[in-house]
């Protein structure tokens, strides 16, 4: 039985590049039997790099059964995870996000977690130690355009020197301009045609327990953020749905215009109003929150609001 190779669900560019890179790493070069999956349906910026490169989707998996053999890409988070996690065998985990706990295992198993923006960064690193370095285009490419997401081309703060020079030998591997390829992702990640109110607030989302607290923090990465902002009404509408669904506390809504580097917040209810103005120390006008330098959930958005939340 193949190695199944997965990162979370609502999966995101990293989290299905990465798989991909790293289950051919492991299976070309390592001689380990190994195939990447995805959690969910892609994203459009997703899709555009898999068809920019003739990359094929991976398999579709939807709960993990009683003998697989899983290596956790992108996440260290059960759940974030599908469900039947407790029933595999996970073999590795690598990952760039902190340590939540959690997951156990009968046997010793391979962690590699560091703190910098993205897994294909991670990756790339492991080949070369390995001194694998002549990837096939597609590979390359990927990986490339799993740092230029997770980074919004190195604008964002979670970006270290190491994704940088992670980027820069990637695209000279697959022969990409970093500047074309990273317009035409965000071009990808800005449509907004065919996607329900709910897709709009799940495409890149997390569930937060921060304390006795459960926040969904959402947030969608934009060149053009009016399209969204113009739907505040259904958004607002569609929220509080998704909170009395779910059984959450709070529902953050993150629009994130990439090209000015900021964040425009959207919330439902005055409680989220207050606490979202102590964390950030700015006043909504009318409708939105305007946080400008704000582009990062995991180290901008949500450690203000949890330390708000928590008190």
């Amino acid at each position: 039985m193949a190695l199944k190779v997965i990162g979370h669900i609502a999966p995101d560019t990293d989290t299905v590049c990465s798989p991909i890179a790293y289950a051919w790493f492991l299976k070309e070069k390592k001689g380990i039997d190994a195939e990447a999956y995805v959690s969910g349906t892609l994203n459009k910026e997703t899709q555009y790099i898999l068809d920019h490169f003739q990359v094929e989707i991976p398999l579709l998996l939807t709960k993990f059964n009683q003998g697989d053999q899983v290596f956790i890409m992108d996440t260290n988070n059960p759940d974030e995870l599908l469900p039947g996690i407790s029933n595999a065998t996970i073999k590795g985990i690598i990952d760039h996000h902190k340590l939540v706990g959690g997951l156990k295992t009968e046997e010793p198993l391979t962690i590699v977690m560091e703190p910098i923006a993205c897994t294909a960064t991670i990756v790339w690193n492991l080949m070369k130690r390995e001194g694998v370095t002549d990837l096939p285009k597609e590979i390359a490419g990927v990986m490339l355009c799993a740092i230029l997401s997770d980074t919004l081309k190195f604008t964002s703060p979670t970006t270290t020197d190491v994704d940088r020079l992670a980027a820069e030998e990637l695209a000279a591997l697959c022969g990409e301009d970093i500047d074309s390829l990273s317009e035409e992702m965000f071009a990808a990640k800005s449509d907004l045609s065919g996607m329900s109110t709910r897709d709009i607030l799940t495409v890149d989302s997390k569930i937060f327990e921060f304390g006795s607290k459960k926040a969904r923090i959402s947030v969608l990465e934009t060149t053009k953020p009016d399209n969204a902002l113009a739907m505040l009404e259904d958004l607002r509408f569609e929220m509080t749905q998704m909170k009395n669904e779910e059984h959450s506390d709070y529902v953050f809504f993150f629009v994130v215009d990439i090209l000015h580097t900021e964040a425009h917040l959207v919330v439902a209810t005055d409680e989220e109003k207050e606490i979202a103005e102590v964390a950030f120390g700015k006043v909504f006008d009318q409708e939105t929150l305007t946080l400008p330098g704000v582009v990062s959930r995991k180290k901008q958005i949500s450690p203000m609001l949890q330390k708000v939340i928590v008190g």
